[in-house]
């Protein structure tokens, strides 16, 4: 739910014409479209004065609405979580934490920075709250601990934060002695096949081109721990497996 600005009602734009501005009364401002530009603007990067700018109003205008930037921040990734489609809570735990996964990755490359943002501003948006905890319910009836069921919603979203970082980093261009650039991916992989060229398969996979490009990794290493945290499972005579979703091995922890 978006919060009006202090004071009730909304607040209108002042109606002197100033550079870039039309004139004649402006349309409204609201705390929602000011979260718009900044999103607009890049959440990781986004600066006050150009949030002005992109909305046509004066710098101080914002600060109607918004104590500071950090306060921006936080607006902006609230009305990402509520525009997000979430996977509902269900008894298919390994679904369920995969579609949490999937909905986060694509609101990070949805809105660029998004990961950099939620890693390095605190505060959680009242929606989230309200979506983990019932997937926290829906964990705990799966047979996971409270604690587990915490943990694990917390590990895949680390998970989706660092490895969404660390992917758009790639693509960063640095400076070369030749007075070029070169991305960091293109970096790294000539280190990998200079230093591993024959020597033995493990090193192949840094050098495949999967390994560098889209979400590299992180499906694998989201497996891996899927796969541990199935042995926690508790049994119970009524739980039924999560066939569909956790094959193999891992459905006999999750019976």
């Amino acid at each position: 739910m978006k919060t009006p600005p202090s004071g009730g009602g909304e607040a209108k734009r002042p109606s002197t014409a100033g550079p870039g501005r039309r004139p004649g009364r402006p349309p409204s401002l609201t705390r929602a479209a000011i979260a718009e530009a900044a999103l607009a603007e890049g959440v990781a990067t986004f600066s006050m004065p150009g949030v002005a700018a992109r909305l046509g109003v004066g710098h101080s205008t914002l600060y109607r609405y918004v104590d500071n930037r950090e306060a921006l921040v936080r607006l902006a990734v609230e009305l990402v979580a509520e525009r997000t489609v979430w996977p509902s809570a269900g008894p298919a735990w390994r679904a369920l934490l995969t579609g949490f996964a999937d909905a986060l990755w694509g609101a990070c490359e949805a809105f660029p920075g998004l990961d950099e943002a939620i890693l390095t501003t605190p505060g959680t948006p009242r929606v989230m709250v309200d979506l983990l905890t019932g997937y926290g319910g829906a964990l705990v009836g799966a047979g996971l601990t409270p604690r587990d069921a915490a943990v694990a919603v917390d590990f895949v979203a680390d998970l989706v934060f660092s490895s969404s970082v660390a992917m758009r980093g790639l693509d960063r261009r640095l400076p070369d002695a030749a007075g070029g650039s070169s991305t960091a991916r293109e970096r790294y992989r000539r280190a990998w096949a200079r230093e591993s060229a024959g020597r033995h398969p493990f090193e192949a996979e840094f050098t495949a081109e999967e390994t560098w490009h889209g979400r590299g990794r992180f499906d694998d290493k989201l497996d891996i721990f899927l796969d541990g945290l199935a042995t926690r499972i508790a049994p119970g005579p009524s739980r039924a497996p999560d066939r569909a979703a956790s094959p193999g091995p891992s459905t006999e922890e999750n019976a």
